[in-house]
Protein backbone atom coordinates (compact mmCIF):
# COMPACT_ATOMS: atom_id res chain seq x y z
CA UNK A 1 0.00 0.00 0.00
CA UNK A 2 1.30 3.45 -0.86
CA UNK A 3 2.33 5.48 2.23
CA UNK A 4 0.03 8.22 0.92
CA UNK A 5 -2.97 5.93 1.36
CA UNK A 6 -1.92 4.31 4.62
CA UNK A 7 -4.28 4.82 7.56
CA UNK A 8 -3.28 7.52 10.00
CA UNK A 9 -3.83 7.78 13.73
CA UNK A 10 -4.36 11.15 15.34
CA UNK A 11 -3.18 11.28 18.96
CA UNK A 12 -3.80 13.97 21.56
CA UNK A 13 -1.68 13.63 24.69
CA UNK A 14 -2.09 15.79 27.78
CA UNK A 15 -1.81 15.60 31.57
CA UNK A 16 -5.41 14.48 32.10
CA UNK A 17 -6.23 12.51 28.96
CA UNK A 18 -4.99 10.63 25.91
CA UNK A 19 -7.25 10.51 22.84
CA UNK A 20 -6.80 8.51 19.64
CA UNK A 21 -8.68 8.61 16.33
CA UNK A 22 -7.95 6.29 13.39
CA UNK A 23 -8.49 7.88 10.00
CA UNK A 24 -9.07 5.74 6.90
CA UNK A 25 -7.18 7.57 4.18
CA UNK A 26 -8.58 8.31 0.74
CA UNK A 27 -10.05 11.19 -1.20
CA UNK A 28 -12.25 11.81 1.85
CA UNK A 29 -10.54 10.65 5.06
CA UNK A 30 -12.98 8.93 7.41
CA UNK A 31 -12.75 8.32 11.15
CA UNK A 32 -13.20 4.57 11.68
CA UNK A 33 -12.28 4.32 15.38
CA UNK A 34 -11.83 6.58 18.38
CA UNK A 35 -10.77 6.09 21.98
CA UNK A 36 -10.27 8.34 24.99
CA UNK A 37 -8.46 7.46 28.21
CA UNK A 38 -8.44 9.53 31.39
CA UNK A 39 -5.04 9.82 33.07
CA UNK A 40 -4.70 9.86 36.85
CA UNK A 41 -1.71 12.03 37.68
CA UNK A 42 -0.76 13.94 40.81
CA UNK A 43 1.71 16.27 39.08
CA UNK A 44 0.50 17.74 35.78
CA UNK A 45 4.10 18.42 34.81
CA UNK A 46 4.80 14.68 34.78
CA UNK A 47 4.05 13.23 31.33
CA UNK A 48 5.08 9.65 32.17
CA UNK A 49 1.54 8.52 33.18
CA UNK A 50 0.21 9.82 29.85
CA UNK A 51 3.01 8.07 27.93
CA UNK A 52 2.19 4.84 29.77
CA UNK A 53 -1.53 5.19 28.98
CA UNK A 54 -0.71 5.78 25.31
CA UNK A 55 1.54 2.72 25.19
CA UNK A 56 -1.24 0.57 26.65
CA UNK A 57 -3.60 1.67 23.88
CA UNK A 58 -1.01 1.14 21.15
CA UNK A 59 -0.70 -2.50 22.23
CA UNK A 60 -4.13 -3.02 20.63
CA UNK A 61 -3.79 -3.90 16.94
CA UNK A 62 -6.54 -1.37 16.22
CA UNK A 63 -3.91 1.33 16.73
CA UNK A 64 -1.13 -0.29 14.73
CA UNK A 65 0.06 -0.36 11.10
CA UNK A 66 -0.44 3.35 10.50
CA UNK A 67 1.25 6.72 10.33
CA UNK A 68 0.70 8.98 13.34
CA UNK A 69 0.00 12.68 13.84
CA UNK A 70 0.48 13.82 17.44
CA UNK A 71 -0.97 16.86 19.20
CA UNK A 72 0.78 17.77 22.47
CA UNK A 73 -1.12 19.65 25.18
CA UNK A 74 -0.24 23.33 25.60
CA UNK A 75 0.40 22.51 29.25
CA UNK A 76 3.76 21.10 28.08
CA UNK A 77 4.47 23.69 25.38
CA UNK A 78 6.00 27.16 25.44
CA UNK A 79 5.51 29.94 22.89
CA UNK A 80 7.08 33.19 21.73
CA UNK A 81 7.11 35.38 18.61
CA UNK A 82 10.18 35.76 16.42
CA UNK A 83 9.97 39.18 14.67
CA UNK A 84 11.10 39.36 11.07
CA UNK A 85 14.55 40.86 10.66
CA UNK A 86 16.57 41.48 7.47
CA UNK A 87 19.66 40.57 9.47
CA UNK A 88 18.43 37.02 10.14
CA UNK A 89 18.54 35.35 6.74
CA UNK A 90 19.75 31.80 7.35
CA UNK A 91 17.53 29.24 9.16
CA UNK A 92 20.30 28.64 11.72
CA UNK A 93 20.42 32.36 12.55
CA UNK A 94 16.66 32.53 13.00
CA UNK A 95 16.68 29.44 15.21
CA UNK A 96 19.49 30.85 17.36
CA UNK A 97 17.56 34.08 17.84
CA UNK A 98 14.40 32.11 18.67
CA UNK A 99 16.32 30.28 21.41
CA UNK A 100 17.49 33.60 22.82
CA UNK A 101 13.90 34.87 22.95
CA UNK A 102 12.69 31.73 24.72
CA UNK A 103 15.62 31.85 27.14
CA UNK A 104 14.79 35.45 28.04
CA UNK A 105 11.15 34.52 28.71
CA UNK A 106 11.35 31.08 30.30
CA UNK A 107 14.98 30.68 31.35
CA UNK A 108 17.57 28.40 29.80
CA UNK A 109 15.74 26.04 27.41
CA UNK A 110 18.48 25.33 24.87
CA UNK A 111 19.55 21.99 26.32
CA UNK A 112 16.20 20.52 27.35
CA UNK A 113 13.61 21.78 24.82
CA UNK A 114 13.10 21.12 21.13
CA UNK A 115 12.24 24.32 19.28
CA UNK A 116 10.40 24.82 16.01
CA UNK A 117 9.31 27.82 13.93
CA UNK A 118 6.06 28.26 12.03
CA UNK A 119 6.40 28.23 8.24
CA UNK A 120 5.50 31.84 7.44
CA UNK A 121 5.89 33.98 4.30
CA UNK A 122 9.00 36.15 4.04
CA UNK A 123 9.07 39.42 6.00
CA UNK A 124 6.57 38.23 8.60
CA UNK A 125 6.97 37.17 12.22
CA UNK A 126 7.09 33.47 13.09
CA UNK A 127 5.54 31.61 16.00
CA UNK A 128 8.18 29.91 18.12
CA UNK A 129 7.07 26.76 19.92
CA UNK A 130 9.06 24.55 22.28
CA UNK A 131 8.33 21.10 23.70
CA UNK A 132 10.53 19.21 26.19
CA UNK A 133 12.98 17.02 24.28
CA UNK A 134 12.62 14.23 26.83
CA UNK A 135 8.87 14.10 26.18
CA UNK A 136 9.46 13.91 22.42
CA UNK A 137 12.06 11.16 22.84
CA UNK A 138 9.67 9.09 24.95
CA UNK A 139 6.88 9.56 22.40
CA UNK A 140 9.15 8.39 19.58
CA UNK A 141 10.24 5.37 21.65
CA UNK A 142 6.64 4.42 22.51
CA UNK A 143 5.55 4.56 18.88
CA UNK A 144 8.66 2.92 17.45
CA UNK A 145 8.12 -0.09 19.74
CA UNK A 146 4.83 -0.64 17.87
CA UNK A 147 6.35 0.12 14.44
CA UNK A 148 4.38 3.35 14.08
CA UNK A 149 5.81 6.28 12.16
CA UNK A 150 5.33 9.89 13.33
CA UNK A 151 4.62 12.15 10.35
CA UNK A 152 3.57 15.24 12.33
CA UNK A 153 3.95 16.50 15.89
CA UNK A 154 2.55 19.89 16.89
CA UNK A 155 1.38 21.66 20.06
CA UNK A 156 -2.34 22.10 20.66
CA UNK A 157 -2.55 25.86 19.97
CA UNK A 158 -1.11 25.51 16.46
CA UNK A 159 -3.43 22.64 15.51
CA UNK A 160 -6.49 24.36 16.99
CA UNK A 161 -5.68 27.64 15.22
CA UNK A 162 -5.24 25.90 11.86
CA UNK A 163 -8.51 24.04 12.40
CA UNK A 164 -10.50 27.24 13.04
CA UNK A 165 -8.55 29.51 10.68
CA UNK A 166 -11.29 29.79 8.07
CA UNK A 167 -13.70 31.00 10.79
CA UNK A 168 -11.45 33.86 11.94
CA UNK A 169 -11.19 37.41 10.58
CA UNK A 170 -8.04 38.54 8.78
CA UNK A 171 -7.33 41.32 11.23
CA UNK A 172 -7.89 42.70 14.72
CA UNK A 173 -8.78 39.52 16.59
CA UNK A 174 -7.53 37.16 19.28
CA UNK A 175 -7.78 33.39 18.99
CA UNK A 176 -7.73 31.74 22.42
CA UNK A 177 -7.61 28.01 23.09
CA UNK A 178 -8.47 26.59 26.52
CA UNK A 179 -7.53 23.11 27.66
CA UNK A 180 -6.90 21.30 30.94
CA UNK A 181 -4.38 23.44 32.80
CA UNK A 182 -3.60 25.88 29.99
CA UNK A 183 -4.82 28.92 28.08
CA UNK A 184 -2.94 29.95 24.93
CA UNK A 185 -3.81 32.80 22.57
CA UNK A 186 -2.68 34.27 19.25
CA UNK A 187 -3.36 37.81 18.01
CA UNK A 188 -4.08 38.29 14.31
CA UNK A 189 -3.25 41.43 12.31
CA UNK A 190 -3.56 41.64 8.51
CA UNK A 191 -4.04 37.90 8.28
CA UNK A 192 -0.85 37.14 10.23
CA UNK A 193 -0.17 36.23 13.85
CA UNK A 194 1.84 38.97 15.56
CA UNK A 195 1.51 38.12 19.27
CA UNK A 196 1.24 34.98 21.36
CA UNK A 197 0.36 34.47 25.02
CA UNK A 198 0.22 31.33 27.15
CA UNK A 199 -0.49 30.79 30.83
CA UNK A 200 -1.06 27.87 33.16
CA UNK A 201 -4.57 27.93 34.61
CA UNK A 202 -6.25 26.46 37.65
CA UNK A 203 -9.04 23.93 38.12
CA UNK A 204 -11.31 26.80 39.19
CA UNK A 205 -13.23 27.19 35.94
CA UNK A 206 -15.28 30.03 37.39
CA UNK A 207 -12.06 32.00 37.75
CA UNK A 208 -11.03 31.06 34.21
CA UNK A 209 -14.38 32.22 32.85
CA UNK A 210 -13.78 35.56 34.55
CA UNK A 211 -10.32 35.64 32.99
CA UNK A 212 -11.83 35.22 29.51
CA UNK A 213 -14.47 37.85 30.21
CA UNK A 214 -11.73 40.26 31.30
CA UNK A 215 -9.82 39.51 28.11
CA UNK A 216 -12.99 40.23 26.14
CA UNK A 217 -13.59 43.55 27.91
CA UNK A 218 -9.99 44.63 27.32
CA UNK A 219 -10.26 43.79 23.64
CA UNK A 220 -13.61 45.55 23.37
CA UNK A 221 -12.10 48.69 24.85
CA UNK A 222 -9.30 48.65 22.28
CA UNK A 223 -10.77 48.54 18.76
CA UNK A 224 -7.41 47.50 17.32
CA UNK A 225 -7.60 44.31 19.40
CA UNK A 226 -10.91 43.14 17.93
CA UNK A 227 -13.00 40.25 19.23
CA UNK A 228 -11.75 37.23 21.15
CA UNK A 229 -12.57 33.95 19.39
CA UNK A 230 -12.51 31.13 21.94
CA UNK A 231 -11.90 27.43 21.33
CA UNK A 232 -12.89 25.62 24.54
CA UNK A 233 -14.43 22.35 25.76
CA UNK A 234 -18.10 22.05 24.83
CA UNK A 235 -19.32 22.03 28.42
CA UNK A 236 -17.43 25.24 29.13
CA UNK A 237 -18.93 26.92 26.08
CA UNK A 238 -22.37 26.00 27.42
CA UNK A 239 -21.61 28.03 30.56
CA UNK A 240 -20.31 31.04 28.63
CA UNK A 241 -21.69 34.55 29.03
CA UNK A 242 -23.41 34.92 25.66
CA UNK A 243 -24.09 38.60 26.38
CA UNK A 244 -20.38 39.44 26.18
CA UNK A 245 -20.14 40.83 22.65
CA UNK A 246 -16.35 40.74 22.60
CA UNK A 247 -16.22 36.95 23.15
CA UNK A 248 -17.07 34.71 20.20
CA UNK A 249 -17.33 31.08 21.28
CA UNK A 250 -16.39 28.78 18.40
CA UNK A 251 -18.81 25.89 18.02
CA UNK A 252 -19.36 22.93 15.72
CA UNK A 253 -21.27 19.66 15.91
CA UNK A 254 -19.18 18.16 18.69
CA UNK A 255 -20.84 16.29 21.52
CA UNK A 256 -20.51 17.89 24.97
CA UNK A 257 -17.69 15.75 26.31
CA UNK A 258 -13.97 16.48 26.53
CA UNK A 259 -13.08 13.29 24.65
CA UNK A 260 -15.37 14.23 21.75
CA UNK A 261 -13.77 17.68 21.65
CA UNK A 262 -10.34 16.14 21.19
CA UNK A 263 -11.56 13.68 18.55
CA UNK A 264 -12.94 16.65 16.63
CA UNK A 265 -9.58 18.40 16.98
CA UNK A 266 -7.82 15.34 15.54
CA UNK A 267 -10.29 15.01 12.68
CA UNK A 268 -9.72 18.67 11.85
CA UNK A 269 -6.14 17.87 10.80
CA UNK A 270 -7.60 16.05 7.79
CA UNK A 271 -9.81 18.86 6.51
Amino acid sequence: MSPLWRDEIGVFIGPAKVVLARMRRGLRPKCVAEQGVSVDVANSGDWQPAITALGQQLANELWQNANVRIVVSDHWARYAMLPWSPELVRPAERMAHARMILDSTYGDVADSWTISLSDNPPRTASIVSAIPTQLLDQLHTALASHKLNIVSLQPHLIVAYNGWRDKLPDSAAWFASIDDGSLAALHITDGRCDRVRSVRISDDWGAEMRRMQTMGRLAQGRPAEGQVFVDAPSWLRDEADTNNAALKWLEDDRAPQNIADKVSLLKGMYG
